[in-house]
């Protein structure tokens, strides 16, 4: 293949991140604007037109908030900037496969084979763990936050009405940051495959990489509380546990490869 100048590399990269964001503009004014039913009626359009973004908000409060609360908007714009807020964040998610279609068309010609072989495994691997995190904090961790917290609102005698902002970012950010904190195994793994981290490093630093892991959710989930902190670190420990023993295998690889290679080197001389 030919190769490419600096100016057509980032030209490339112009015309493929024009894409993205026209496909991204699209479906969130899509998710803003398209009804949930097309046979409407005037009357209909009326007085229950409702748009995809809503149905979606709609499907979530009834999955997610525990019985007895009650959402209000405390002020005038809170609804608007969730309507934009959540058409966007699900425009983003629906655009995903365009996205990464889109960058792995930009770095593959990039790769050597024996790259594609290490890297594109990983990917998908990585791919899998984030959605797989993201379904466990939407259907584990979040109704669990909700009902943890509701019980505080029951102790204090206080009624249980909650900011719709604040309602609904928590579901996103708690599901969001759960698909991240199950991506971790998979990083440690390609860390230590390719020889930048060792898995004594992890084993020797444990208290301060899961201390750490602590602060961390404690500022990605900040109307979580101590339950959902406690939670994702728990998640956390035992991905990480697992993943240190899947990448011992490779460190042993690694080093029985490397020891071949020095004696091979030996040899020659």
């Amino acid at each position: 293949m030919k190769e490419m100048t600096m100016i057509e590399h980032l030209m490339e990269l112009k015309d493929r991140l024009k894409v993205i964001l026209i496909t991204v503009g699209v479906l969130t004014l899509a998710m803003m604007v398209f009804p949930a039913e097309f046979n409407l009626n005037l009357e209909k359009i009326m007085y229950a037109y409702k748009p995809l973004v809503s149905v979606i908000l709609d499907i979530i409060k009834a999955q997610l908030m525990p019985e007895g609360m009650r959402l209000i908007g405390l002020t005038i714009t809170s609804p608007l900037e969730l309507y934009f807020i959540a058409s966007l964040a699900f425009g983003v998610m629906f655009s995903a496969p365009v996205i990464a279609y889109e960058i792995y068309k930009y770095v593959d010609p990039a790769l050597y084979p024996h790259e594609r072989r290490m890297i594109y495994p990983f990917i998908a691997a990585f791919m899998l763990l984030f959605i797989g995190g993201c379904l466990f904090g939407y259907f584990i961790i979040a109704p669990f936050t909700f009902k943890a917290m509701l019980i505080f609102f029951n102790l204090t005698g206080a009624e249980a009405f909650v900011h719709i902002l604040d309602f609904y970012n928590t579901v996103f950010i708690v599901v969001v940051a759960t698909g991240a904190v199950f991506t971790a195994p998979i990083i440690l793994i390609l860390l230590v495959k390719v020889g930048l981290i060792s898995t004594k490093a992890i084993t020797n630093n444990r208290k301060y990489i899961y201390g750490a892991a602590y602060i961390v959710a404690a500022i990605i989930t900040p109307d979580g509380g101590m339950f959902t902190n406690v939670l994702l670190l728990l998640v956390f420990v035992a991905l990480i546990e697992g993943a240190v023993l899947i990448a011992k295998r490779y460190e042993k690889e690694r080093e029985r490869r490397e020891a071949m290679e020095l004696l091979g080197e030996e040899e020659s001389k």
